[in-house]
């Protein structure tokens, strides 16, 4: 009895492993598809929203399918040089940043890094723009940014289902940072917003 109680434990596992997962991707689409249409009535109705701002009419953001395989673990790597660099903004201008870390990962069977900026004087806030070989084509040809949630873990989430257009690719006035060139990734980023168009 005990050898049968043992070989089902097993198989109940992994049925409940199956389930779950088909679960959790399920969900996992109904939260990215929730979490854009949060930005659309951000968009339409904030008061901080380009448009509202502006006075332009929002034609709504159109995006890549949510793919679970574009969200990623990364090993964060903090650098401790306190190297600067200058980053040109999408006027012509630049403006400097701290090189605060690395974030190495896997996706698509290759390695990739993308270095991860801090603002100078602005806190715990952080710039993670870049370009890969779909800008220009079917997103935004200058970069795409990241929010990353940063503690004291060395280990942190990118979901590239969340890269989202600076400003500057829906109204012209604004000003945006550009990606550094480190953050060219050598890889199609199917996910995220596309390139902004109102026709």
């Amino acid at each position: 009895m005990k050898k049968a109680i043992l070989v089902l434990i097993p198989v109940m596992l992994l049925v409940f492993v199956l389930l779950q997962s088909g679960g959790s991707a399920d969900e996992y689409v109904q939260h990215i598809n929730q979490f854009r249409e949060d930005k659309h009535d951000f968009f339409r109705n904030s008061e901080a929203s380009p448009f509202v701002q502006k006075n332009i009419d929002y034609v709504p953001v159109t995006h890549f399918d949510p793919n679970p395989d574009f969200k990623v673990r990364a090993k964060l790597e903090r650098l401790t040089s306190r190297e600067t660099v200058s980053i040109s903004n999408s006027d012509g201008t630049s403006t400097k940043y701290l090189k605060f870390a690395r974030a190495n990962f896997k996706l698509m069977g290759s390695e990739h890094s993308l270095i991860i900026l801090k603002p100078l004087g602005f806190g715990n806030q952080y710039l993670t723009a870049f370009l890969d070989e779909t800008s220009a084509i079917s997103t935004y040809g200058g970069g795409r940014y990241l929010d990353l949630e940063i503690g004291k873990s060395d280990q942190i989430e990118i979901d590239f289902n969340k890269a989202y257009n600076p400003y500057c690719a829906y109204v012209e006035d604004y000003l945006c940072p550009l990606p550094p060139r480190e953050n060219f990734l050598e890889v199609a980023i199917e996910a995220g917003e596309k390139d902004y168009k109102t026709e």
